[in-house]
Order: C-alpha cells, then sequence, then structure tokens
C-alpha cells in the first residue's frame, strides 16, 4: 500500500511508499516526471499546443526604437524629464523640498543618515572596513545588522563633498528615490507602448506612489529605480538573445539587491514569471537562456561583496521570528486603507494599521482595469501574472506564495514585512496602467492630449500630501568637542534604554557620532545583538561598581551623560555618583537643550598601570 502525501492529503495506491513534504514539492517532481514522460512518448495534444497555436501579440512596441536627434539632444530630453518628475515629486512630498534641512522624524532618517556618513567616511579610507560600523561596539559587520544603502550612500558622498549638510544631503537623496523612479519607468512603458505620453503617465503613478508616503521614515524603501530598468532589459534580453542585454539586466538585478534588500529580494519572482510569460510567448527560444545565465552570473558577482558579509552575519542574526512576520503579513481589507499623510484620501486612513496601509488610489486602478482588458498582449498577461504573484506575496502568511518562497528561497527568510510587496504592486500597477493610457489616447487621438492633463492631473490630486517635519540639529552637542580629531576611542553614551526596550536617543548617538566617529557602545538597528542587550542589563544601575566595572570589559575609555534626556531629578543623581568616584574624571560641561552634558574619562585601572610597563617592554 502506497502513502502519498502531498501537503496533508494522503492517497492510496500500491506497494510503493513515496513521501513529499510540500505542495511544492509534489509540484516539481510532477513537472519532472511528466517532463520525462512527454520525452520518451510525446502527449499529442501538448505537442499540437507548443507547435501549433496562434501567436499572441508581444507588447513590446518599440523595445528598440532609439530617442531622436544625437547624444547631446537625447542627454537633454532626459534632464527635462527629470526635472519634470522632480516637481511632481515635491508636490507629493511638500514641503519637504522647501524645508531640506527638517526630517520627518528622529529616529530612522538619523539612522540612514548615519549609515551613508559611515559607507561614504570609510570608503576613501579603508574599503575592507565598510561593513564594520563604529555602533555596538565590539561587534563586527554592524552595517549588515540593516540594510546597506550602498546606492544611496554613492548618491550622498558627492554631495558631502560638495559641502551639502549631512541632514539636506539626506532628503536629497531621500526626494531622489522617487524621481529616478519615475524615469526608469518611463524608460520602460515607452519602450513597450511607444508612446510618451502613456510613459509619462506610468511613471508619475509610480514616482508619488502611495507607499512612498506612508514610508517616508524609509530612505531604502525609496530606492525602486533599479526594478523598471531590470525589467526593460529583460525584455530586450528575451527578444535578441544578445549577450549583452542578459548581461545588462543581469547588472541591474544586482545592483537593486545592494541598493535595497527588500526589493532585490521581491524582484527575484518578478523576473522569474515575467521571464516565463516572455520565453513561452516567443516560442521557447534557446539564445535568451544563455545570455540570461551569463547575466544571473555576473548578478552574483556584484552581489557577493556584500552577500558574503551577510552571511557571515546570517548565522548569527537567524531567520526572522515567524510571530513578526505574520504580523506583518498584510490582509486584503488593507488594500482598502490609506495612510494618514494622504490630505485626499485622509477620510479611508480611520484603522489602518502600521506598514498596512496599501491602498493605491483610483488612477492607477481604473488605467490598469483598462490596460488588462482583452484583447491581451504576452507582456501584458506576463505582467497581470506578476501582479497576482506580488499580491499574493505581499499577504505573507495569508496568502499561498510567501510561504513557499520563505522555505525554500533562502533571502526570503530574512524578510520581515511581506506587506512591502505592495510596492511592487504599485510599480506593476504603474506599467499596466501605461498600457491603459495607451489605449485610452489611440482610441480617442483627438481628445489625447486633454485626456492626458486630465490623467496628471487626477494623479497630483490623489498625491497631495500631509506631512509634518521636525527640526533636527545642525550641530553635535559641544560636550563631544574634546573628542573631535582625537584616536579612536570607545564612548558609552548615557541615558541607555531598559532592557528590552528601543529608546529614540539611540539614533541621535549615532548621528551624533558622525561627527566625531569614535566607536559606540550603544546602537540602533533592524536587529540587536545579544550583546548590546546585556549592556543594557548591565547599565541598569549606572553608575554603580558593578556598571562601571563592566564598561571596562567592553574597552570604554569615555562616558557622555546628557541632561536633555534624563528627567532632572535622575541627571542630578546620575552626575553626584559619578562626580563621587575617584575612576572616573570630570573632562568638561556644556550646556544644550537647556540642560547640560557632560564627558567623562574611565581612568585607568591599576592592573592596566601595571600591564604598561611590562607591555612596553616587550
Amino acid at each position: 500500500m502506497v502513502s502519498f502525501v502531498v501537503g496533508g492529503f494522503v492517497l492510496d495506491f500500491s506497494i510503493v511508499a513515496l513521501s513529499v513534504r510540500s505542495w511544492s514539492r509534489a509540484l516539481v517532481i510532477g513537472l519532472v516526471l511528466g517532463g520525462v514522460r512527454h520525452r520518451l512518448i510525446p502527449y499529442p495534444f501538448l505537442t499540437q499546443f507548443l507547435r501549433q497555436r496562434d501567436v499572441l501579440p508581444l507588447g513590446e512596441e518599440a523595445l528598440f526604437a532609439r530617442a531622436p536627434g544625437g547624444l547631446l539632444r537625447q542627454f537633454a530630453g532626459l534632464v527635462l524629464l527629470t526635472l519634470a518628475y522632480a516637481a511632481l515629486v515635491v508636490i507629493a512630498t511638500w514641503p519637504q523640498a522647501a524645508e531640506l534641512h527638517r526630517l520627518s522624524d528622529k529616529g530612522d532618517p538619523l539612522f540612514s543618515i548615519w549609515r551613508m556618513s559611515w559607507i561614504s567616511h570609510e570608503f576613501f579610507r579603508n574599503p575592507l572596513n565598510i561593513f564594520n560600523g563604529n555602533q555596538f561596539y565590539p561587534e563586527p559587520r554592524t552595517i549588515t545588522f540593516s540594510d546597506p544603502v550602498l546606492y544611496p550612500a554613492a548618491l550622498f558622498t558627492p554631495l558631502i563633498w560638495l559641502g551639502v549638510h549631512r541632514v539636506a544631503a539626506y532628503n536629497l537623496v531621500f526626494l531622489a528615490g522617487g524621481i529616478f523612479s519615475g524615469v526608469a519607468t518611463y524608460l520602460l512603458v515607452r519602450a513597450l507602448t511607444g508612446r510618451k505620453d502613456a510613459a509619462w503617465v506610468a511613471g508619475a503613478i509610480f514616482a508619488v506612489y502611495p507607499f512612498r508616503v506612508e514610508h517616508f521614515a524609509h530612505l531604502e524603501l525609496q530606492m525602486t529605480v533599479w526594478m523598471p530598468l531590470a525589467l526593460l532589459w529583460l525584455h530586450r534580453a528575451m527578444a535578441s538573445g544578445r549577450l549583452r542585454d542578459g548581461l545588462m539586466a543581469g547588472l541591474l538585478f544586482g545592483v537593486q539587491m545592494i541598493s535595497a534588500l527588500y526589493y532585490g529580494t521581491f524582484l527575484m519572482p518578478l523576473l522569474v514569471t515575467l521571464g516565463v510569460a516572455l520565453w513561452i510567448g516567443r516560442n521557447f527560444p534557446r539564445p535568451p537562456i544563455r545570455t540570461l545565465a551569463a547575466g544571473a552570473l555576473l548578478a552574483l558577482v556584484v552581489i557577493a561583496p556584500v552577500g558574503l558579509a551577510y552571511l557571515k552575519t546570517k548565522p548569527y542574526m537567524g531567520p526572522r521570528p515567524l510571530n513578526a512576520v505574520r504580523h506583518y503579513s498584510a490582509e486584503g481589507s488593507d488594500y482598502l486603507h490609506a495612510y494618514p499623510r494622504s490630505w485626499t484620501y485622509v477620510w479611508m486612513s480611520e484603522n489602518h494599521r502600521a506598514e498596512m496601509a496599501n491602498f493605491p488610489r483610483f488612477t492607477p486602478l481604473v488605467l490598469a482595469a483598462v490596460g488588462l482588458w482583452p484583447p491581451l498582449s504576452v507582456a501584458r498577461i506576463g505582467y497581470a501574472l506578476c501582479l497576482a504573484v506580488a499580491f499574493d506575496a505581499s499577504l505573507g502568511f495569508n496568502g499561498r506564495i510567501f510561504p513557499v518562497l520563505y522555505d525554500h528561497v533562502p533571502p526570503f527568510t530574512g524578510i520581515r514585512v511581506p506587506a512591502r510587496f505592495s510596492m511592487v504592486v504599485g510599480m506593476l500597477l504603474a506599467i499596466l496602467s501605461g498600457y491603459g493610457a495607451a489605449r485610452v489616447f489611440r482610441r480617442w487621438p483627438r481628445a489625447a492630449p486633454a485626456t492626458f492633463a486630465a490623467v496628471l492631473c487626477a494623479i497630483v490630486v490623489e498625491a497631495l500630501p500631509r506631512i509634518s517635519l521636525e527640526d533636527v540639529w545642525l550641530e553635535p552637542p559641544p560636550v563631544y568637542t574634546p573628542l573631535i580629531g582625537k584616536p579612536s576611542s570607545v564612548l558609552a553614551e548615557f541615558p541607555m534604554p531598559p532592557s528590552g526596550t528601543s529608546y529614540a536617543a539611540e539614533f541621535n548617538y549615532l548621528y551624533f557620532s558622525t561627527f566625531h566617529w569614535h566607536k559606540l557602545v550603544n546602537g540602533q538597528s533592524g536587529w540587536l545583538p545579544p550583546t548590546y542587550d546585556e549592556l543594557l542589563k548591565e547599565e541598569l544601575t549606572f553608575p554603580s561598581d558593578s556598571a562601571v566595572a563592566y564598561l571596562r570589559t567592553r574597552d570604554v575609555e569615555y562616558v557622555t551623560v546628557h541632561g536633555a534626556f534624563y528627567e532632572p531629578g535622575k541627571y542630578k543623581e546620575v552626575v553626584a555618583k559619578l562626580d563621587a568616584r575617584t575612576d572616573v574624571e570630570l573632562l568638561t560641561t556644556a550646556p544644550w537643550e537647556g540642560a547640560e552634558s557632560r564627558l567623562y574619562r574611565l581612568k585607568p585601572s591599576l592592573a592596566a598601570e601595571e600591564r604598561q610597563p611590562e607591555e612596553g617592554q616587550r
């Protein structure tokens, strides 16, 4: 008797026993066995379907068309296009462009400023040390505890060299995410539809997609520029079979991965789904397989330096806790909730959940529906399949696709928020909206200019924001002045958060460190190492003997105490105890934020002083 187990189903046949642990593996086994069976004894109906079927239109109207004019004219056109999208993004994020020295909050934006500043600081000094950020000392590879943001840092660095303040530079890079993503989507949709007006609509939708405003504090979640370009070169590679197109597709995928790990990971099932649809639509050509394989190898080369660093950290971090992943798995109803920062749809923002305000707005929904109206092309079928995959994956463990990816595709074990797939949903809606707009403009050519203007107005009105900004310190507290320019040492910042909790001041300490670059035992990131929680537990009684002794075991030389972050009574108690200690030396006191900050130095212990001559003799 056979026990055939597939996803919980038990079927009995004859004497052979076969056990399959999941339905996905059963599907793979079935496809392999079916392929072998067809190879040995072809199925007549399948052979007829593969060889004698009607060919659908491809939906790639101007895939290899060149823009008119010479290189100078093309470059000027690209600059004007970028400026136009910049104006649109400025409207959708107002008043950010007018207040570049302010931030949406003092949390993740300060963390991103620290990440980009560290990469910029180390890249030309010691590039091999680029992942060893100065937080959580002595932990290695602390940049890998979150997204590496290498592409944003590449935009950030020249701005710093030009003398732009790091806060303003951060905001410019942040806004560039939507601007360049609009340009990239324009290029893709113009190649697919052959129409500039339709491409403009698609780019505008993606440039100001609501997910960007919902995640106004998350820099890396704005970095979507490489996804549309990777799709464009996938089309070109499938159409031409040329090695250069396959290599370009792989390069763009690799760059997207090191720009934003979430989107690089999300792009993988998208490329496979669209690639298979285009391959079938072109009647199974062989050359693209070779060229895309070469592109995959190039992507591995691009990703390898970052990937190796993350692989070293991964065993330490482990997979994301399932409870957290389930919590951040979207539900279908979340696509009916807007984020409160939307001025137009604030009435749809009640009862929204964090990370789950996924309403895409009406314009892309209507235009995408028009684009999906039959008859369909191969490309539109491919994008419809991609949309279904992305939507279901955004449901996380509430859907069917993400659990399979989580179990069988290693990068997905690091995904904490499957609902962020909704940004990919937005990109696909934008592309399909381009097809829909092209269909409308072709159907009524005389009304096309007026229709185009009306659609753009609708996009702008739907994108109107309700954004409030906060002041941020443009200079560090003066208490750090004695540390600037000194050899690197280890610094402990107080107050620290209670054990097991998060504390906004840790973001401040990271930001302040960009002015002096000493090592910190403090830190904040997407993942917190066990040694950090140990530190917080040991320092609950600071400045007790045990707390100060523990700081010495972590090689701490300096301690700062910020009255602005303490309750007044607690601050006085802490500094009184510190002043009473004979093993702690007060270096400076400086007023800051209506209170005072103090810098102390831990005097070398007697054992350390005794070791110094011995070490010198050696």
